[in-house]
């Protein structure tokens, strides 16, 4: 039984097709052209530590490839392409319109961007698509770049429909007071724009209540949960969905055994599974449940991992229903 059909966190810069991404590397001139497949693949997987302020500079490489309309394009439909040869029938894509405007887009047509290579993804493939933009934490307060969040989310209002779904807030997540970004969620509130947010992944559980304070409607990761009851009692009372990434989150300080996905499963949390960055993690999803499989997750907990991600994602109702029939009919096959 094939568990892994959705994925509610995967982002567009951290899941491109390696040889693409060299081959545009060397066209758009961000290596040198001697570079061989080799060296840019060292770049990418330098071991400069995991979840380090450091090794978040590892997506500056990735979104110099993502400066153009048509490579933003190109790499949203191929990254849906993949998805659905993989059996995926639903997948949220995360962008961050800020990161794509060196050579010249706007934040507006970077996401128009995004959001047209998904919908052409649609019209051809059976896989539905939801493109999340996110806020980004940047230097070592909120307001760095207050003004670059405030027009991420003015785009994101100005798009918002079947394909553009909602925000996040995305990058080293141990800069700063985490309530300084609060600002930024009462104007998503304002214009009705669902969220999430990377909360207690880099160390910091504490995140967790400060998200929740500021109306999350998901937690990217989360799962420096166990660091303490009180945490775990806040997902529960809340009612809130983990984004969990089991391979991302298991390089350096634990194994696939250690990581507390399971713990977060056995006490009723709201789990769903997903790659994160197919590239940095080497993963997709589904690989993610077969690693959980092989722990001894049973293939019911793997089913309502799917189910609570249709259940939480951000797309409408009218998708939900489609996505629950879509689940059944392959079940029964």
């Amino acid at each position: 039984m094939q568990t892994a059909r959705t994925e509610l966190h995967l982002h567009l810069d951290g899941s491109l097709n390696i040889m693409w991404a060299y081959k545009k590397a060397l066209q758009r001139g961000v290596i040198a052209p001697d570079s061989t497949f080799e060296d840019f693949y060292g770049l990418l997987f330098s071991n400069n530590g995991y979840h380090s302020a450091q090794s978040i500079k590892k997506f500056d490489l990735v979104c110099d490839l993502l400066q153009y309309y048509e490579d933003l394009y190109d790499a949203t439909y191929d990254l849906a392409r993949r998805l659905n040869d993989r059996g995926l029938i639903y997948a949220e894509i995360r962008c961050a319109s800020q990161q794509h405007n060196k050579k010249g887009l706007s934040q507006l047509e970077a996401l128009q961007a995004v959001r047209d290579g998904a919908e052409k993804a649609m019209q051809d493939l059976p896989i539905r698509i939801g493109i999340i933009n996110c806020l980004m934490h940047k230097g070592d307060s909120a307001q760095f770049n207050m003004k670059e969040n405030l027009e991420t989310i003015e785009v994101t209002r100005q798009l918002r429909g079947k394909t553009v779904v909602g925000l996040d807030l995305a990058g080293f997540e141990n800069n700063c007071d985490y309530l300084e970004y609060a600002p930024l969620f009462e104007k998503a509130r304002e214009y009705g724009i669902p969220y999430t947010m990377h909360a207690g992944e880099m160390g910091i559980g504490s995140h967790i209540l400060d998200a929740i304070a500021m109306g999350a409607h998901r937690i990217g990761h989360g799962v420096n949960c166990v660091q303490d009851e009180r945490y775990i009692q806040a997902l529960l009372d809340a009612g809130l969905t983990c984004e969990v990434c089991v391979s991302s989150n298991v390089k350096v300080d634990r194994n696939y055994a250690g990581h507390p996905v399971r713990k977060m499963m056995e006490r009723g949390i709201k789990v769903t599974l997903n790659s994160d960055n197919m590239i940095f993690s080497r993963t997709d999803c589904l690989n993610e449940h077969n690693q959980l499989r092989m722990l001894g997750v049973s293939e019911e907990q793997l089913m309502q991992c799917t189910y609570n991600s249709i259940d939480a994602a951000f797309c409408d109702a009218e998708t939900k229903a489609y996505l629950r029939k879509r689940l059944e009919e392959l079940l029964c096959q």
